[in-house]
């Protein structure tokens, strides 16, 4: 199956996007010190529940909703304005004081669903290849086995995996409950330049009383309320993020 084929989707701030081939990727290794560069156009970066409360230390964190799909899908902000990342430096370092999301951490690796006419997609682990170099170990020996760096960017990649499913589970029910609803934000600048933020989704705290108790229960067995209150208390980061822009 070819690329082509397979007409895989470029994942916001990757280059491009392809299969990983152990003859052809594993052959060249990944740079020695990371470069966020790539995420650093990102005003907001995926998330999953499992980093709400690392990331919600830093970041608010809200839902954007896929026009596509029509499906939720939780974020952390990072930027007050569009093309604009303010924990990115112009070296393509991170803020080190800072909580750096998983999405970031595994580039440039990805891992896509792929439907190929079986009962349930498969993964299919793919790279952006421009971000491979030909200094360093190689990902891959002559006899196909994996580097100590490639295991664990497996491993890393695998737990990532699983807790995006686990996230998508949480986000459907909050989508089939209505708790969810449009919210803007506003920050204002001691420099007078107010920031304007749309088209963003939290929970709504008053619906969110209204649920039946059974699914309250529910969500406190699956640890949902938790997620849902570090979402919420996120929320005040918008205009602490205002120290970030004299950094930028």
């Amino acid at each position: 199956m070819t690329e082509q084929a397979l007409k895989l989707p470029t994942p916001p701030g990757f280059t491009a996007l392809v299969p990983f081939d152990r003859d052809t990727h594993g052959k060249q290794a990944l740079p020695a010190e990371p470069s966020y560069s790539f995420a650093g156009s990102l005003n907001a970066i995926v998330v999953t529940t499992a980093e709400f409360v690392q990331a919600g230390h830093d970041y608010p964190i809200i839902f954007a909703k896929d026009e596509a799909s029509g499906q939720y899908i939780p974020a952390a902000v990072t930027g007050l304005e569009s093309g604009q990342n303010l924990f990115v430096d112009e070296n393509g370092q991170w803020q080190d004081d800072v909580y750096v999301p998983a999405y970031v951490r595994k580039y440039p690796l990805h891992v896509l669903e792929v439907n190929t006419g079986a009962d349930t997609p498969q993964n299919l682990v793919c790279i952006d290849d421009e971000a491979l170099t030909d200094e360093g170990e190689p990902l891959f020996n002559a006899d196909g086995e994996g580097s100590k760096q490639w295991q664990r960017f497996e491993q890393f990649l695998n737990e990532y995996d699983a807790s995006r499913r686990a996230t998508e589970k949480f986000v459907k029910e909050l989508d089939e409950q209505g708790v969810l609803e449009v919210f803007e934000a506003r920050a204002m600048h001691k420099s007078g330049h107010q920031y304007h933020m749309q088209a963003m989704y939290r929970v709504n705290e008053k619906a969110l009383k209204k649920l039946p108790a059974r699914v309250i229960k529910s969500w406190i067995d699956k640890n949902y309320m938790f997620y849902i209150y570090a979402h919420l208390v996120s929320l005040d980061n918008f205009q602490r993020m205002l120290k970030y822009v004299e950094r930028s």
